[in-house]
């Protein structure tokens, strides 16, 4: 019934308008909140959105505005140590995804047509804009305003093969108030840049890690990154750090948490953490696409259907 109080809600008041496992920390943890995020990295969060199920929703108290129902923290979810980063915050969205257009949203492939198919993933879920820790004591799953929920229309293409790990989605409705992000249309990220991610790692409000490498820029399809990002990133824009240009989206990366205590399967899990070069980390050696760390699929690949878009 809430799944279509919300939809029928969204559909009324704009009729008119027209797991991969993707985690590991690499040195330092450089994952921080919003409200710790930099002017610039905030202004590039605005464009950044969570896939949540919609059966997750409950009607709020105000008209318009609802709540994240079903509320589990990441240490109850995933029974991650209370020690941990993050231990206390609400898990919702399981993906990421990114504005291009006024009605387009780009993210992972595997987004959509793992253990769904495109239509289903569609149908059910909704992408939710500002899902984040304004404060350190605010509660992003209450009262969220209707104008930050957007359900898929359509899926324009979707691909999860190989490398190629992307899905092209377009919104019911245009997003107002948000500018799509800027992409890379041609040539590649310098191995120089310094990198970023912006995103839903673990399903946690949305998370800027930065202060990132690239750590292997030679195969033509994907890069490879240093950056502290987990399941739930799926789909994350990976930003060069400097200009604030897209330059991929996130798709895989090595394992994120490990039990605490190794000889025990049942005790609560950490981090798992690398180095700042993706070796020596806490897992045996994880090897062919993610031995050089975090994997990032070029936006260039599908820049010239993105243009098309545009026009």
């Amino acid at each position: 019934m809430l799944k279509f109080l919300l939809l029928g809600a969204i559909l009324a008041q704009f009729a008119s308008a027209s797991s991969e496992q993707i985690d590991v920390v690499y040195g330092t943890d450089n994952r921080k909140d919003y409200y710790e995020a930099s002017a610039p990295q905030k202004l590039l969060s605005k464009s950044v959105a969570g896939l949540v199920p919609i059966n997750r929703f409950a009607k709020g108290r105000k008209t318009n505005f609802f709540d994240i129902a079903t509320t589990r923290t990441l240490e109850d979810s995933q029974n991650v140590c209370p020690s941990e980063k993050f231990s206390e915050q609400i898990t919702a969205p399981f993906c990421t995804g990114f504005l291009v257009a006024p009605d387009v949203m780009v993210t992972a492939g595997h987004c959509y047509l793992q253990n769904s198919t495109a239509e289903e993933r569609c149908k059910n879920s909704v992408w939710v804009f500002d899902y984040a820790q304004s404060s350190r004591s605010s509660n992003p799953t209450k009262e969220i305003p209707l104008q930050n929920i957007y359900t898929c229309e359509k899926v324009l293409a979707a691909r999860y093969a190989g490398v190629n790990d992307y899905a092209i989605i377009k919104l019911s409705r245009k997003v107002t108030g948000r500018t799509p992000l800027r992409f890379r249309s041609n040539g590649k990220v310098s191995s120089s840049a310094s990198v970023m991610v912006i995103g839903h790692p673990s399903g946690l409000p949305m998370k800027v890690s930065d202060r990132a490498k690239i750590t292997f820029n030679t195969n033509t399809e994907t890069f490879s990154t240093n950056l502290d990002t987990f399941h739930g990133n799926s789909g994350s824009p990976v930003f060069d750090a400097r200009t604030g240009m897209v330059e991929g989206i996130l798709t895989q990366g090595k394992t994120d948490y490990i039990p605490s205590d190794l000889k025990d399967p049942n005790s609560c899990m950490v981090v798992n953490t690398c180095d700042n070069n993706a070796k020596k980390c806490q897992t045996p050696h994880e090897g062919g696409s993610v031995a050089y760390g975090e994997v990032v699929y070029r936006i260039t690949n599908i820049s010239r259907y993105l243009d098309s878009l545009l026009r």
